[in-house]
């Protein structure tokens, strides 16, 4: 247990990266058959109702809730060498919040190196932040017409979300025909008495002049007693390789509880 209620959180540098990757390169033309299925699984894919997604962590100041929130880092051989981990009250509404650590634990030093600019050390300044803008832009680069080709698309079996029943879309690039785009895999979880979109998970990859980014992403949302949908989980994982530097590895998991 540490003497000050300062802890390390992580910005994900992705948001400081642009979400669209197009390529330019000519595909060949699928099968009819194949055409046929992609149609459809787009079709699917233009249909969902993406306002509650949109508007979940927007719904957060209606609420006081519960959030725990666990920072680890890992070395090059995936051996965790440091975590910090708390839990906050919020209390309040819209500008009068009240946010009270009522528990935390850490272990280890963290070691940001050349992203440390990007680590806030005082979790009570911090508002969750809303991944919604990107993990789901207003213009999908894989269902884009120059891309889709470059995409293989899916319906995997259905899956349960909470106490709701969500058909599962996974949109992956294809490895011979992808190279350049930084979307590698979406999974789409779609209620399906609504055709609401409740969850989102979203693996990308972004090269800079002086590093390499693999990054994961998951969110899902919950219906409070209200029938509001709120977040529930959120799951952010980053790999960053630099030249000279190492590899920086950080996963950062929330879980929203309690919502009053």
């Amino acid at each position: 247990m540490l003497e000050s209620q300062k802890r390390v959180y992580l910005y994900p540098f992705f948001l400081l990266l642009t979400l669209a990757g197009c390529g330019n390169r000519e595909v060949s033309g699928l099968s009819d058959e194949d055409r046929a299925h992609q149609d459809s699984v787009l079709a699917v894919l233009d249909a969902i109702d993406r306002t509650d997604f949109e508007n979940a962590f927007d719904r957060l100041s209606n609420y006081a809730y519960q959030r725990y929130v666990r920072t680890e880092q890992y070395d090059e051989e995936d051996f965790l060498i440091a975590y910090d981990e708390y839990r906050i009250q919020i209390e309040g509404h819209a500008n009068d919040r009240i946010s009270t650590v009522e528990r935390t634990d850490s272990a280890g030093a963290f070691d940001f190196g050349f992203f440390n600019r990007f680590v806030s050390e005082n979790v009570e300044s911090v508002d969750p932040v809303d991944l919604v803008p990107y993990v789901l832009p207003d213009e999908l680069g894989y269902t884009n017409p120059r891309n889709t080709d470059r995409y293989s698309f899916r319906i995997l079996p259905d899956t349960l979300m909470w106490d709701r029943l969500a058909r599962v879309i996974e949109v992956r690039a294809k490895p011979d025909l992808a190279d350049g785009l930084n979307i590698r895999v979406v999974r789409h979880f779609i209620d399906r008495s609504t055709n609401a979109l409740v969850g989102i998970y979203l693996e990308r990859i972004d090269l800079g002049l002086l590093f390499r980014e693999e990054s994961a992403f998951y969110v899902d949302l919950r219906r409070t007693d209200d029938g509001e949908f709120v977040p529930n989980n959120t799951r952010f994982e980053s790999t960053i390789k630099m030249p000279f530097r190492g590899t920086y590895k950080i996963r950062t998991v929330s879980t929203y509880t309690d919502y009053r």
